[in-house]
């Protein structure tokens, strides 16, 4: 019984973790350029302040080069229960009009890992988009980012996030650095 508790509560959140809405542009993109980003921060998804008992980060390093993104970025999801890891190769690196950061790529990989288990990791051959918006700071001060990516336990489900197009913010920033090179 305590293996199922753990299971669903594995799946939850791996379904918060890979799961989101793609959003619209809502501003004209800047040109690209020579573009580098650098970040590494921790997230929460229920508000500014800390999130006792889970650390869910965001790690990205993308560039373009000849007016084409590269770039690796990882979010991974620790809570009680194990650890999510959804890593995707940047393809797209855009800022729009208000200064939002979006990276988009193909999934490479997925890994869950249930405490006490071993890690399984998704099938070769399934790359849907994902996608990290990281959103200039609010009135309040406070930093956003978006996160979205396809559910990886139905790989028939449409994909989540679109190449190109910014995610809209459902996480705060509680902790780290994003900085953006031009």
């Amino acid at each position: 019984m305590r293996k199922t508790t753990a299971a669903v509560a594995l799946a939850t959140a791996v379904t918060a973790l890979a799961a989101g809405t793609a959003g619209t542009a809502a501003a004209a993109p800047v040109p690209a350029g020579h573009l580098a980003l650098h970040s590494w921060t921790l997230l929460n998804e229920r508000g500014p302040g800390p999130n006792p008992g889970e650390r869910l980060t965001a790690r990205v390093d993308a560039r373009t080069v000849d007016g084409r993104a590269r770039g690796h970025a990882v979010a991974q999801h620790v809570f009680k229960d194990g650890t999510v890891r959804v890593e995707f190769d940047i393809d797209c690196l855009k800022v729009d009009g208000s200064g939002a950061v979006t990276v988009t790529g193909p999934i490479d990989s997925v890994t869950v890992t249930p405490v006490g288990s071993r890690p399984t990791t998704t099938r070769p051959g399934w790359h849907p988009e994902a996608g990290l918006t990281y959103y200039p700071a609010d009135e309040h001060g406070e930093r956003r980012v978006g996160w979205a990516a396809s559910d990886y336990r139905d790989p028939n489900t449409p994909a989540k996030v679109t190449k190109c197009t910014p995610v809209p913010a459902d996480l705060w920033v509680i902790e780290g650095r994003t900085v953006l090179h031009r």
